[in-house]
């Protein structure tokens, strides 16, 4: 209960502090105490210094609460503003199953910190959805991260010789010390024939699927890094396996829900009578009894 005062207590002050600084003057409380600009900012000041973690603990859950609300307008808005019809390079690296109901397209720097804790989300999402989702990998090398953009030309060097996730692995997990010795050392790890490696990543094609990538991601005003699009869903920034799996299980679900429903089977095509209709049809007919074999004239032949 105290705790709870203390905390209405802190909440009052700052309010006070707010109208004060936004209107000079005196302000009358209950018509009783009537308190000037400077003394109001000297109570304020007082409480905050003898209690300081009460003030952060408040702050703090101010903030998750806010947070938590953005993040749900976000979650709503992302399903009312899809993005259809992103290209998709035949050379761009695929992970998951092919007919896989959502397609997770990915736009990332292999030199951003948020990337990388994107990258371990993405590999739990896809172990969580094995069957329903694979991931599209595309490049957007922020023009500050001198490194990205060539280890986006290594790492699609290594996709030509089948080695791209294993390559990519290995550059989240140096990200903070790429270079282009480290991007050699890699390639030599993974066995890669290199004369075939640096030919690659120094080719027009590359290049230029990487502004292609980069060029498409601006137009869609997918800024920052990461950005994924779930069946037209963004997901901006590092969100948790927690936001990735609501998105996925609502898609899921929208597909099901689409999906044209069976129309019942009739009683003789049930399961159960399929057997009997088969035999009746396949069971002799038997001859029209004569006269005298009717029931009625059996005592007359007796």
């Amino acid at each position: 209960m105290k705790k709870m005062l203390m905390k209405c207590v802190v909440l009052t002050g700052v309010v006070f502090f707010g109208m004060v600084t936004a209107h000079a003057g005196e302000i009358a409380i209950d018509g009783k105490v009537t308190l000037d600009e400077e003394k109001l900012r000297e109570v304020v000041r007082q409480v905050i210094k003898e209690n300081p973690q009460l003030i952060m603990d408040t702050l703090n859950e101010y903030m998750a609460e806010q947070k938590k609300k953005s993040e749900e307008q976000q979650f709503e808005a992302s399903f009312k503003t899809r993005i259809e019809d992103i290209p998709v390079d035949a050379n761009s690296p695929v992970k998951g199953k092919k007919d896989a109901p959502i397609t997770l397209i990915e736009y990332t720097d292999f030199q951003c910190p948020y990337c990388e804790r994107g990258s371990k989300t993405v590999e739990a999402v896809l172990k969580k959805y094995p069957e329903q989702v694979k991931v599209i990998f595309k490049n957007n090398p922020l023009d500050f991260h001198k490194e990205a953009k060539d280890a986006a030309k290594a790492a699609l060097a290594a996709n030509k010789q089948g080695k791209f996730w294993e390559y990519h692995d290995l550059l989240f997990e140096n990200a903070s010390k790429l270079n282009e010795e480290m991007f050699v050392k890699f390639a030599k790890d993974l066995k890669l024939d290199m004369d075939q490696f640096n030919k690659d990543r120094n080719s027009d094609a590359i290049s230029d699927q990487i502004e292609l990538e980069k060029m498409d991601a601006a137009e869609r005003k997918l800024t920052g890094t990461p950005v994924f699009i779930a069946n037209g869903v963004v997901i901006r920034g590092a969100k948790t396996l927690d936001y990735f799996v609501r998105v996925i299980d609502r898609l899921l679900a929208e597909k099901a829900e689409a999906a044209p429903k069976a129309a019942p089977a009739s009683k003789a095509e049930e399961p159960g009578n399929s057997k009997k209709s088969e035999k009746a049809e396949a069971a002799p007919k038997a001859a029209p009894a004569s006269k005298a074999e009717e029931p009625g004239n059996s005592k007359k032949k007796e």
